[in-house]
Protein backbone atom coordinates (compact mmCIF):
# COMPACT_ATOMS: atom_id res chain seq x y z
CA UNK A 1 0.00 0.00 0.00
CA UNK A 2 1.74 3.37 -1.12
CA UNK A 3 1.83 6.37 1.57
CA UNK A 4 -1.25 8.27 -0.22
CA UNK A 5 -4.09 4.86 -0.31
CA UNK A 6 -2.92 5.08 3.96
CA UNK A 7 -3.69 8.88 4.38
CA UNK A 8 -7.27 8.17 2.40
CA UNK A 9 -8.44 6.72 5.58
CA UNK A 10 -6.21 8.51 8.30
CA UNK A 11 -9.18 10.40 9.58
CA UNK A 12 -7.78 13.61 9.36
CA UNK A 13 -10.47 15.32 7.76
CA UNK A 14 -12.70 15.44 9.76
CA UNK A 15 -15.15 17.41 11.90
CA UNK A 16 -13.62 16.46 15.47
CA UNK A 17 -10.40 17.93 13.62
CA UNK A 18 -11.61 20.93 12.53
CA UNK A 19 -9.44 23.19 14.81
CA UNK A 20 -6.51 21.64 13.06
CA UNK A 21 -7.18 22.38 10.04
CA UNK A 22 -8.83 25.89 10.81
CA UNK A 23 -4.63 26.31 12.92
CA UNK A 24 -3.22 25.46 10.23
CA UNK A 25 -4.60 27.51 7.45
CA UNK A 26 -3.40 30.48 9.51
CA UNK A 27 -0.21 29.58 9.93
CA UNK A 28 0.96 28.16 7.18
CA UNK A 29 1.86 30.48 3.77
CA UNK A 30 0.33 28.81 0.56
CA UNK A 31 1.29 28.52 -2.84
CA UNK A 32 -2.29 28.34 -4.23
CA UNK A 33 -5.18 29.72 -2.41
CA UNK A 34 -8.46 28.70 -3.39
CA UNK A 35 -11.93 29.96 -3.10
CA UNK A 36 -14.58 28.07 -3.60
CA UNK A 37 -15.02 24.46 -3.31
CA UNK A 38 -17.60 23.27 -5.90
CA UNK A 39 -16.07 20.88 -8.30
CA UNK A 40 -14.16 23.43 -10.55
CA UNK A 41 -12.62 24.53 -6.66
CA UNK A 42 -12.16 20.85 -6.28
CA UNK A 43 -10.58 20.39 -9.56
CA UNK A 44 -8.20 23.32 -9.24
CA UNK A 45 -7.36 21.58 -5.52
CA UNK A 46 -6.89 18.23 -7.17
CA UNK A 47 -4.45 19.76 -10.11
CA UNK A 48 -2.69 21.85 -8.29
CA UNK A 49 -1.64 19.60 -5.02
CA UNK A 50 -1.04 16.41 -7.42
CA UNK A 51 1.59 19.17 -8.93
CA UNK A 52 3.64 19.77 -6.29
CA UNK A 53 2.27 22.99 -4.79
CA UNK A 54 0.91 23.89 -1.74
CA UNK A 55 -3.09 23.83 -1.04
CA UNK A 56 -5.53 25.33 0.79
CA UNK A 57 -9.17 25.65 -0.34
CA UNK A 58 -12.21 27.75 1.18
CA UNK A 59 -15.70 27.61 1.02
CA UNK A 60 -18.40 29.44 2.82
CA UNK A 61 -21.29 26.85 2.52
CA UNK A 62 -21.06 22.96 2.67
CA UNK A 63 -18.80 21.47 0.02
CA UNK A 64 -20.76 21.25 -3.64
CA UNK A 65 -23.45 22.95 -1.84
CA UNK A 66 -23.87 25.16 -5.00
CA UNK A 67 -24.70 23.78 -8.80
CA UNK A 68 -22.05 21.11 -8.16
CA UNK A 69 -25.25 18.96 -6.11
CA UNK A 70 -27.66 20.12 -7.92
CA UNK A 71 -26.95 19.42 -11.56
CA UNK A 72 -28.75 16.68 -13.90
CA UNK A 73 -26.34 14.57 -12.83
CA UNK A 74 -24.87 13.46 -15.94
CA UNK A 75 -20.99 12.90 -16.84
CA UNK A 76 -21.65 13.66 -20.49
CA UNK A 77 -20.44 15.22 -23.70
CA UNK A 78 -23.34 17.71 -24.49
CA UNK A 79 -25.41 16.38 -27.54
CA UNK A 80 -27.10 19.57 -27.95
CA UNK A 81 -24.31 21.71 -28.03
CA UNK A 82 -23.64 20.57 -31.79
CA UNK A 83 -26.43 21.95 -32.78
CA UNK A 84 -24.66 25.16 -31.39
CA UNK A 85 -21.91 24.56 -32.88
CA UNK A 86 -19.73 23.91 -30.07
CA UNK A 87 -17.86 21.16 -31.56
CA UNK A 88 -14.44 22.16 -28.87
CA UNK A 89 -16.85 22.29 -25.64
CA UNK A 90 -18.07 18.39 -26.87
CA UNK A 91 -15.28 16.99 -27.53
CA UNK A 92 -13.38 18.08 -23.78
CA UNK A 93 -16.38 17.23 -22.24
CA UNK A 94 -16.58 13.54 -23.84
CA UNK A 95 -12.95 12.79 -24.04
CA UNK A 96 -13.24 14.03 -20.30
CA UNK A 97 -16.26 11.95 -19.74
CA UNK A 98 -14.70 8.81 -21.25
CA UNK A 99 -11.39 9.51 -18.76
CA UNK A 100 -13.95 9.51 -15.81
CA UNK A 101 -15.53 6.04 -16.78
CA UNK A 102 -11.98 4.19 -17.31
CA UNK A 103 -10.18 5.70 -13.70
CA UNK A 104 -13.63 6.54 -11.51
CA UNK A 105 -15.65 3.38 -13.05
CA UNK A 106 -17.76 3.24 -9.94
CA UNK A 107 -19.12 6.75 -9.90
CA UNK A 108 -19.50 6.97 -13.68
CA UNK A 109 -22.03 4.57 -14.43
CA UNK A 110 -22.98 4.17 -18.55
CA UNK A 111 -26.51 4.59 -19.00
CA UNK A 112 -28.50 4.46 -22.77
CA UNK A 113 -29.70 7.41 -24.37
CA UNK A 114 -32.79 7.60 -26.83
CA UNK A 115 -33.45 10.58 -29.00
CA UNK A 116 -36.51 9.84 -30.94
CA UNK A 117 -37.81 11.07 -34.72
CA UNK A 118 -41.45 12.23 -33.85
CA UNK A 119 -43.23 13.35 -36.85
CA UNK A 120 -43.41 16.70 -37.50
CA UNK A 121 -40.74 17.39 -34.81
CA UNK A 122 -37.82 19.36 -35.08
CA UNK A 123 -35.33 17.09 -35.70
CA UNK A 124 -35.00 14.07 -39.04
CA UNK A 125 -33.46 10.89 -38.62
CA UNK A 126 -30.77 12.43 -40.90
CA UNK A 127 -30.43 14.98 -38.04
CA UNK A 128 -30.02 12.99 -35.52
CA UNK A 129 -27.84 10.12 -36.92
CA UNK A 130 -25.23 13.17 -38.10
CA UNK A 131 -25.27 14.01 -34.61
CA UNK A 132 -24.60 11.05 -33.03
CA UNK A 133 -22.03 9.85 -35.37
CA UNK A 134 -20.29 13.52 -34.43
CA UNK A 135 -20.74 12.98 -30.89
CA UNK A 136 -19.19 9.36 -30.67
CA UNK A 137 -16.21 10.87 -33.09
CA UNK A 138 -15.40 13.74 -31.33
CA UNK A 139 -15.33 11.51 -28.40
CA UNK A 140 -13.00 8.57 -29.30
CA UNK A 141 -10.93 10.21 -32.43
CA UNK A 142 -7.56 10.96 -30.75
CA UNK A 143 -8.47 9.83 -27.67
CA UNK A 144 -6.74 7.08 -24.86
CA UNK A 145 -9.99 6.71 -23.65
CA UNK A 146 -13.06 5.63 -25.38
CA UNK A 147 -16.84 5.75 -24.61
CA UNK A 148 -18.67 2.82 -23.39
CA UNK A 149 -20.32 1.43 -26.58
CA UNK A 150 -21.05 3.61 -29.87
CA UNK A 151 -24.72 4.19 -31.19
CA UNK A 152 -27.13 2.00 -32.81
CA UNK A 153 -30.36 3.31 -34.86
CA UNK A 154 -33.64 1.73 -33.68
CA UNK A 155 -36.28 1.33 -36.15
CA UNK A 156 -39.76 2.30 -34.38
CA UNK A 157 -40.82 -1.48 -33.11
CA UNK A 158 -37.56 -2.00 -31.58
CA UNK A 159 -38.60 1.66 -30.12
CA UNK A 160 -41.72 0.56 -28.66
CA UNK A 161 -39.83 -3.16 -27.64
CA UNK A 162 -37.37 -1.15 -25.58
CA UNK A 163 -39.42 1.40 -24.99
CA UNK A 164 -43.21 0.42 -24.29
CA UNK A 165 -44.08 3.50 -22.40
CA UNK A 166 -42.87 6.12 -24.85
CA UNK A 167 -45.15 8.06 -27.29
CA UNK A 168 -46.26 5.88 -30.50
CA UNK A 169 -47.89 8.27 -32.26
CA UNK A 170 -45.58 9.85 -34.98
CA UNK A 171 -42.72 7.59 -33.57
CA UNK A 172 -40.36 6.89 -36.63
CA UNK A 173 -37.22 5.05 -34.63
CA UNK A 174 -34.34 6.94 -32.30
CA UNK A 175 -30.97 6.70 -32.29
CA UNK A 176 -29.55 5.51 -29.40
CA UNK A 177 -26.48 6.13 -27.84
CA UNK A 178 -24.32 6.45 -24.14
CA UNK A 179 -23.21 8.49 -21.66
CA UNK A 180 -23.59 8.53 -17.63
CA UNK A 181 -24.92 8.66 -14.43
CA UNK A 182 -22.33 10.50 -12.04
CA UNK A 183 -23.28 11.83 -8.44
CA UNK A 184 -22.33 14.75 -8.77
CA UNK A 185 -21.84 16.12 -4.74
CA UNK A 186 -19.87 12.79 -4.58
CA UNK A 187 -17.66 13.24 -7.36
CA UNK A 188 -16.73 16.92 -5.76
CA UNK A 189 -16.02 15.36 -2.27
CA UNK A 190 -13.81 12.78 -3.91
CA UNK A 191 -11.70 15.14 -6.12
CA UNK A 192 -11.28 17.05 -2.90
CA UNK A 193 -10.23 14.26 -1.02
CA UNK A 194 -7.56 13.80 -3.25
CA UNK A 195 -5.90 17.11 -2.99
CA UNK A 196 -6.36 16.08 0.98
CA UNK A 197 -4.23 13.43 0.96
CA UNK A 198 -1.42 15.25 -1.49
CA UNK A 199 -1.69 17.70 1.96
CA UNK A 200 -3.92 20.30 0.44
CA UNK A 201 -5.80 21.67 3.67
CA UNK A 202 -9.72 22.22 2.96
CA UNK A 203 -12.48 23.89 5.20
CA UNK A 204 -16.15 24.30 4.83
CA UNK A 205 -18.27 26.80 6.77
CA UNK A 206 -15.82 30.25 6.33
CA UNK A 207 -16.57 32.88 4.56
CA UNK A 208 -14.16 35.34 2.40
CA UNK A 209 -15.02 39.04 3.90
CA UNK A 210 -12.28 40.41 2.06
CA UNK A 211 -8.39 40.32 0.82
CA UNK A 212 -5.35 40.79 2.60
CA UNK A 213 -3.27 43.05 -0.11
CA UNK A 214 0.14 44.16 -0.51
CA UNK A 215 1.14 47.07 -2.92
CA UNK A 216 -2.57 46.60 -4.44
CA UNK A 217 -1.55 43.27 -5.42
CA UNK A 218 -4.09 40.20 -3.28
CA UNK A 219 -1.67 37.97 -0.99
CA UNK A 220 -4.80 36.31 1.30
CA UNK A 221 -8.23 36.68 2.25
CA UNK A 222 -10.34 37.62 5.26
CA UNK A 223 -12.15 34.66 6.53
CA UNK A 224 -15.40 34.83 9.02
CA UNK A 225 -15.73 30.84 10.49
CA UNK A 226 -19.00 30.71 9.87
CA UNK A 227 -19.32 27.67 12.61
CA UNK A 228 -17.60 29.51 15.65
CA UNK A 229 -17.58 33.65 14.16
CA UNK A 230 -14.17 33.79 14.39
CA UNK A 231 -12.33 35.85 11.87
CA UNK A 232 -8.70 35.17 10.60
CA UNK A 233 -6.48 35.48 7.87
CA UNK A 234 -5.18 32.72 5.15
CA UNK A 235 -1.68 34.05 2.83
CA UNK A 236 -0.93 32.43 -0.47
CA UNK A 237 0.84 33.33 -3.35
CA UNK A 238 -2.34 32.83 -5.72
CA UNK A 239 -5.85 33.18 -5.02
CA UNK A 240 -8.08 31.59 -7.20
CA UNK A 241 -11.46 32.68 -7.60
CA UNK A 242 -13.86 29.60 -8.10
CA UNK A 243 -16.88 30.77 -6.89
CA UNK A 244 -19.09 30.03 -9.54
CA UNK A 245 -22.68 31.58 -9.77
CA UNK A 246 -20.97 34.04 -6.24
CA UNK A 247 -17.79 35.46 -9.13
CA UNK A 248 -19.18 38.74 -9.31
CA UNK A 249 -19.26 39.11 -5.88
CA UNK A 250 -15.36 38.21 -5.04
CA UNK A 251 -14.04 40.43 -7.71
CA UNK A 252 -13.21 43.59 -7.38
CA UNK A 253 -11.83 44.84 -10.74
CA UNK A 254 -12.46 43.68 -14.18
CA UNK A 255 -10.24 43.43 -16.88
CA UNK A 256 -11.64 45.61 -20.09
CA UNK A 257 -12.47 42.44 -22.11
CA UNK A 258 -14.89 40.85 -18.86
CA UNK A 259 -18.63 41.83 -18.93
CA UNK A 260 -19.82 43.66 -15.87
CA UNK A 261 -21.77 41.81 -14.25
CA UNK A 262 -19.84 38.53 -15.58
CA UNK A 263 -22.42 35.51 -14.62
CA UNK A 264 -25.98 35.50 -15.95
CA UNK A 265 -27.72 32.80 -13.43
CA UNK A 266 -30.59 31.01 -14.32
CA UNK A 267 -32.03 28.27 -12.48
CA UNK A 268 -32.58 24.49 -13.27
CA UNK A 269 -35.15 22.40 -11.83
CA UNK A 270 -34.97 19.03 -11.32
CA UNK A 271 -38.26 16.36 -10.08
CA UNK A 272 -37.69 12.59 -9.14
CA UNK A 273 -40.18 9.90 -9.53
CA UNK A 274 -40.04 6.20 -8.85
CA UNK A 275 -39.42 4.62 -11.81
CA UNK A 276 -42.70 2.83 -12.19
CA UNK A 277 -44.61 6.08 -12.35
CA UNK A 278 -43.07 7.26 -14.86
CA UNK A 279 -42.33 3.99 -16.99
CA UNK A 280 -38.98 5.04 -18.53
CA UNK A 281 -36.60 2.09 -19.13
CA UNK A 282 -33.85 4.35 -20.70
CA UNK A 283 -32.76 8.14 -20.68
CA UNK A 284 -34.83 10.21 -23.05
CA UNK A 285 -34.33 13.59 -24.67
CA UNK A 286 -37.97 14.82 -25.22
CA UNK A 287 -38.58 18.53 -26.46
CA UNK A 288 -40.75 20.87 -24.43
CA UNK A 289 -44.16 20.91 -26.08
CA UNK A 290 -43.97 24.44 -24.13
CA UNK A 291 -41.08 25.85 -26.03
CA UNK A 292 -39.47 23.25 -27.54
CA UNK A 293 -36.80 23.34 -25.01
CA UNK A 294 -34.84 20.24 -25.00
CA UNK A 295 -34.75 18.15 -21.75
CA UNK A 296 -34.14 14.56 -19.97
CA UNK A 297 -35.99 11.37 -18.46
CA UNK A 298 -33.23 10.18 -16.99
CA UNK A 299 -33.10 6.91 -14.72
CA UNK A 300 -31.26 6.38 -11.72
CA UNK A 301 -30.73 2.69 -11.01
CA UNK A 302 -33.85 0.57 -10.82
CA UNK A 303 -36.24 2.44 -9.40
CA UNK A 304 -35.98 6.02 -9.98
CA UNK A 305 -36.16 8.56 -12.50
CA UNK A 306 -35.00 12.26 -12.38
CA UNK A 307 -36.92 15.01 -14.92
CA UNK A 308 -35.12 17.69 -15.88
CA UNK A 309 -34.32 20.40 -16.15
CA UNK A 310 -35.57 23.87 -16.65
CA UNK A 311 -33.35 26.52 -17.47
CA UNK A 312 -35.16 30.51 -16.49
CA UNK A 313 -33.01 33.52 -15.69
CA UNK A 314 -33.16 33.67 -11.90
CA UNK A 315 -32.78 37.13 -9.94
CA UNK A 316 -33.71 35.13 -6.18
CA UNK A 317 -31.23 33.83 -3.29
CA UNK A 318 -28.58 32.56 -4.84
CA UNK A 319 -27.93 29.90 -1.82
CA UNK A 320 -31.46 29.10 -1.81
CA UNK A 321 -32.80 27.92 -5.08
CA UNK A 322 -36.25 26.34 -4.67
CA UNK A 323 -38.97 24.41 -7.40
CA UNK A 324 -42.60 25.91 -7.71
CA UNK A 325 -45.76 24.53 -9.28
CA UNK A 326 -44.66 26.46 -12.92
CA UNK A 327 -41.40 24.95 -12.83
CA UNK A 328 -42.71 21.23 -11.70
CA UNK A 329 -45.71 22.26 -14.20
CA UNK A 330 -43.60 22.62 -17.01
CA UNK A 331 -41.66 19.73 -16.29
CA UNK A 332 -44.84 17.00 -16.13
CA UNK A 333 -46.89 18.34 -18.88
CA UNK A 334 -43.91 17.23 -22.00
CA UNK A 335 -43.65 14.39 -19.79
CA UNK A 336 -47.16 13.28 -20.13
CA UNK A 337 -46.85 13.84 -23.81
CA UNK A 338 -43.95 12.19 -24.44
CA UNK A 339 -45.09 8.98 -21.55
CA UNK A 340 -49.11 8.88 -22.10
CA UNK A 341 -49.42 6.49 -18.93
CA UNK A 342 -47.09 8.03 -16.83
CA UNK A 343 -48.54 8.98 -13.25
CA UNK A 344 -46.72 12.06 -12.52
CA UNK A 345 -49.24 13.53 -10.12
CA UNK A 346 -48.04 15.28 -7.57
CA UNK A 347 -48.59 12.85 -4.86
CA UNK A 348 -46.37 10.69 -6.80
CA UNK A 349 -43.21 12.82 -6.48
CA UNK A 350 -40.04 11.99 -4.37
CA UNK A 351 -38.56 15.02 -4.36
CA UNK A 352 -37.14 18.15 -6.67
CA UNK A 353 -34.45 20.13 -6.12
CA UNK A 354 -33.00 22.98 -8.09
CA UNK A 355 -29.87 24.39 -8.49
CA UNK A 356 -28.25 27.79 -10.10
CA UNK A 357 -26.10 28.09 -13.25
CA UNK A 358 -23.08 30.38 -13.79
CA UNK A 359 -23.52 30.89 -17.37
CA UNK A 360 -21.19 33.52 -18.53
CA UNK A 361 -22.96 36.58 -20.02
CA UNK A 362 -23.55 36.70 -23.51
CA UNK A 363 -25.06 39.47 -25.07
CA UNK A 364 -28.12 38.45 -27.84
CA UNK A 365 -28.63 34.75 -26.51
CA UNK A 366 -31.78 33.43 -24.37
CA UNK A 367 -30.59 31.19 -21.28
CA UNK A 368 -30.49 27.85 -23.43
CA UNK A 369 -28.55 29.83 -26.43
CA UNK A 370 -25.31 30.48 -24.14
CA UNK A 371 -22.49 28.57 -24.37
CA UNK A 372 -20.89 26.40 -21.29
CA UNK A 373 -17.15 27.19 -22.39
CA UNK A 374 -15.23 28.47 -19.16
CA UNK A 375 -12.97 31.02 -19.09
CA UNK A 376 -10.23 32.12 -17.07
CA UNK A 377 -8.47 35.20 -16.34
CA UNK A 378 -6.23 37.89 -14.41
CA UNK A 379 -7.42 40.84 -12.67
CA UNK A 380 -5.18 43.97 -12.12
CA UNK A 381 -5.03 43.18 -8.62
CA UNK A 382 -3.28 39.51 -8.99
CA UNK A 383 -6.84 37.59 -8.58
CA UNK A 384 -7.28 34.77 -10.83
CA UNK A 385 -10.53 33.61 -11.88
CA UNK A 386 -12.42 30.29 -13.39
CA UNK A 387 -15.86 30.48 -14.39
CA UNK A 388 -18.86 28.90 -16.88
CA UNK A 389 -17.84 25.62 -18.12
CA UNK A 390 -19.44 22.37 -17.59
CA UNK A 391 -19.77 19.67 -14.82
CA UNK A 392 -17.68 16.88 -16.67
CA UNK A 393 -15.03 19.15 -17.83
CA UNK A 394 -14.00 19.95 -14.74
CA UNK A 395 -10.29 18.79 -14.86
CA UNK A 396 -9.65 19.72 -18.44
CA UNK A 397 -10.83 23.24 -16.73
CA UNK A 398 -8.31 23.14 -13.39
CA UNK A 399 -5.87 21.90 -16.31
CA UNK A 400 -5.83 24.53 -18.37
CA UNK A 401 -6.13 27.26 -15.08
CA UNK A 402 -2.78 25.53 -14.23
CA UNK A 403 -1.74 26.26 -17.93
CA UNK A 404 -2.32 29.98 -17.21
CA UNK A 405 -0.47 30.08 -14.06
CA UNK A 406 2.61 28.89 -16.02
CA UNK A 407 2.25 31.32 -18.63
CA UNK A 408 2.83 33.67 -15.75
CA UNK A 409 6.19 31.95 -14.34
CA UNK A 410 4.70 31.69 -11.07
CA UNK A 411 5.85 28.48 -9.66
CA UNK A 412 9.22 28.08 -11.66
CA UNK A 413 9.30 24.45 -10.23
CA UNK A 414 5.47 22.85 -11.49
CA UNK A 415 5.40 19.52 -12.90
CA UNK A 416 4.49 20.68 -16.64
CA UNK A 417 2.98 17.51 -18.24
CA UNK A 418 -0.03 17.58 -20.28
CA UNK A 419 -2.97 15.29 -18.78
CA UNK A 420 -0.84 14.64 -15.70
CA UNK A 421 -3.85 14.63 -13.63
CA UNK A 422 -5.68 11.52 -15.84
CA UNK A 423 -4.93 9.41 -13.31
CA UNK A 424 -6.75 6.85 -11.50
CA UNK A 425 -8.84 8.26 -8.49
CA UNK A 426 -7.38 6.74 -5.22
CA UNK A 427 -10.81 6.00 -3.77
CA UNK A 428 -11.83 3.58 -7.25
CA UNK A 429 -11.79 0.18 -7.31
CA UNK A 430 -12.95 -1.95 -10.45
CA UNK A 431 -16.51 -4.24 -9.60
CA UNK A 432 -14.46 -7.57 -10.11
CA UNK A 433 -12.01 -6.28 -7.54
CA UNK A 434 -15.13 -5.26 -5.29
CA UNK A 435 -17.24 -8.58 -5.49
CA UNK A 436 -13.86 -10.86 -4.07
CA UNK A 437 -13.53 -8.12 -1.26
CA UNK A 438 -17.18 -8.60 -0.01
CA UNK A 439 -16.98 -12.52 -0.40
CA UNK A 440 -13.63 -12.02 1.84
CA UNK A 441 -14.86 -10.07 4.42
CA UNK A 442 -18.21 -12.76 4.17
CA UNK A 443 -20.45 -9.56 5.54
CA UNK A 444 -24.20 -11.09 4.03
CA UNK A 445 -25.69 -7.61 2.63
CA UNK A 446 -28.73 -7.34 0.55
CA UNK A 447 -27.54 -7.08 -3.24
CA UNK A 448 -28.85 -4.15 -3.94
CA UNK A 449 -27.30 -2.56 -0.72
CA UNK A 450 -24.24 -3.93 -1.65
CA UNK A 451 -24.25 -2.62 -5.21
CA UNK A 452 -25.00 0.88 -3.86
CA UNK A 453 -21.94 0.80 -1.56
CA UNK A 454 -19.92 0.26 -4.20
CA UNK A 455 -21.60 2.55 -6.49
CA UNK A 456 -21.09 5.59 -4.18
CA UNK A 457 -18.08 4.76 -2.19
CA UNK A 458 -15.99 2.77 -4.26
CA UNK A 459 -13.41 1.46 -1.41
CA UNK A 460 -14.50 3.37 0.57
CA UNK A 461 -17.39 0.67 0.79
CA UNK A 462 -14.75 -1.70 2.27
CA UNK A 463 -14.41 0.52 5.05
CA UNK A 464 -18.19 0.54 5.36
CA UNK A 465 -17.90 -3.42 5.75
CA UNK A 466 -15.24 -3.08 8.04
CA UNK A 467 -17.62 -0.74 10.07
CA UNK A 468 -20.62 -3.24 10.25
CA UNK A 469 -18.06 -6.32 10.71
CA UNK A 470 -17.69 -3.83 14.32
CA UNK A 471 -21.68 -3.53 14.52
CA UNK A 472 -23.80 -5.29 13.22
CA UNK A 473 -26.84 -2.98 13.59
CA UNK A 474 -24.69 -0.58 11.23
CA UNK A 475 -26.63 -2.43 8.49
CA UNK A 476 -29.69 -2.32 9.30
CA UNK A 477 -31.49 0.07 6.23
CA UNK A 478 -32.39 3.97 6.90
CA UNK A 479 -36.01 3.76 5.41
CA UNK A 480 -36.97 -0.04 3.95
CA UNK A 481 -37.56 0.94 0.76
CA UNK A 482 -34.40 2.45 0.32
CA UNK A 483 -30.97 1.65 0.20
CA UNK A 484 -29.10 3.48 2.48
CA UNK A 485 -27.54 1.85 5.57
CA UNK A 486 -26.59 3.50 9.21
CA UNK A 487 -22.91 2.55 8.70
CA UNK A 488 -22.64 4.65 5.22
CA UNK A 489 -23.71 7.51 7.62
CA UNK A 490 -20.26 6.65 10.03
CA UNK A 491 -18.38 6.39 7.66
CA UNK A 492 -18.77 9.77 6.29
CA UNK A 493 -18.86 11.10 9.82
CA UNK A 494 -15.19 9.63 10.20
CA UNK A 495 -13.92 10.37 7.25
CA UNK A 496 -15.23 13.79 5.58
CA UNK A 497 -15.84 16.71 6.95
CA UNK A 498 -19.61 16.58 7.90
CA UNK A 499 -20.49 19.21 10.61
CA UNK A 500 -24.96 19.56 9.99
CA UNK A 501 -27.25 17.18 9.23
CA UNK A 502 -28.34 18.75 5.97
CA UNK A 503 -24.97 17.75 5.12
CA UNK A 504 -25.57 13.92 5.28
CA UNK A 505 -29.17 14.42 3.71
CA UNK A 506 -28.06 16.44 0.30
CA UNK A 507 -23.93 16.01 -0.03
CA UNK A 508 -22.63 13.48 1.81
CA UNK A 509 -25.18 11.08 0.49
CA UNK A 510 -28.28 11.51 -2.04
CA UNK A 511 -30.38 10.85 0.90
CA UNK A 512 -32.46 14.06 0.05
CA UNK A 513 -33.29 12.45 -3.77
CA UNK A 514 -34.13 9.13 -3.04
CA UNK A 515 -35.97 9.11 0.36
CA UNK A 516 -39.70 10.32 -0.05
CA UNK A 517 -40.09 13.56 1.49
CA UNK A 518 -43.21 12.37 3.53
CA UNK A 519 -40.32 9.76 5.38
CA UNK A 520 -37.59 12.74 5.64
CA UNK A 521 -38.38 13.37 9.90
CA UNK A 522 -38.23 10.08 10.33
CA UNK A 523 -34.93 9.22 8.14
CA UNK A 524 -33.27 12.92 9.95
CA UNK A 525 -34.28 11.38 13.50
CA UNK A 526 -32.37 8.39 12.98
CA UNK A 527 -29.42 10.18 11.26
CA UNK A 528 -29.25 12.73 13.74
CA UNK A 529 -28.71 9.95 16.72
CA UNK A 530 -25.95 8.61 15.00
CA UNK A 531 -24.38 12.01 14.48
CA UNK A 532 -25.26 12.91 18.07
CA UNK A 533 -23.33 9.87 19.41
CA UNK A 534 -20.39 10.97 17.25
CA UNK A 535 -19.93 14.34 18.02
CA UNK A 536 -21.21 14.55 21.45
CA UNK A 537 -24.70 16.84 20.75
CA UNK A 538 -27.07 17.44 23.53
CA UNK A 539 -30.78 17.19 22.69
CA UNK A 540 -31.26 20.82 22.04
CA UNK A 541 -28.24 20.84 19.15
CA UNK A 542 -30.04 17.26 17.80
CA UNK A 543 -33.18 18.76 17.16
CA UNK A 544 -32.06 21.93 16.51
CA UNK A 545 -30.30 20.19 12.95
CA UNK A 546 -33.38 17.97 12.59
CA UNK A 547 -35.39 21.60 12.21
CA UNK A 548 -32.86 23.00 9.73
CA UNK A 549 -33.33 19.85 7.46
CA UNK A 550 -36.75 19.66 7.90
CA UNK A 551 -37.39 23.38 7.09
CA UNK A 552 -35.08 22.60 3.80
CA UNK A 553 -37.14 19.75 2.52
CA UNK A 554 -40.89 21.88 3.15
CA UNK A 555 -39.46 24.38 0.80
CA UNK A 556 -38.88 22.08 -1.75
CA UNK A 557 -42.27 20.72 -1.95
CA UNK A 558 -43.78 23.57 -0.86
CA UNK A 559 -46.56 23.76 -3.84
CA UNK A 560 -47.95 20.13 -3.01
CA UNK A 561 -50.78 20.88 -1.14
Amino acid sequence: MSELDKKLFDQSWNYKNRDKILNRLQKNNYDILIIGAGITGAGVAREAAMRGLKVALIEMQDFSSGTSSRSSKLAHGGLRYLSHGDMDLVKESATERNWMRAHIPHLTRPIPFLFAQIESGKYKKRDILSAVKIYDFLSDNDSEFKNFKKHEWYPPEKVFESEPAFIREGNLGAAVYYDNNIDDARLTIETLKEAIIRDADIINYCKVMGYVKDNKKIIGVKCRDLENDNEFEVKGTLIVNATGIWTDELLENYPDDIPKPLIRPTKGVHLVYRREHVKNKMATIIRSITDDRAFFVLPRDKDFTIIGTTDTDFDGDLANPFCNKEDADYLITSVKYYFPTAELGYENIISTYAGIRPLVMQKGKSESEISRKHIIFFSDDGLLTITGGKLTAWRNMAEDLLKKVDEKEIFPDIKRETHFSKQKFLISIDKEDWLKELKNLDIQLDEDIANHLYQQYGKGAIKILEIVKEDLSLKERIIEENNFIKAEIIYCLKYELTPHLIDVFCRRTEMTLWINHRKSLEAAKKIAELMAKEYSWNEEKKNEEIEKYINYIKKTVDFIK
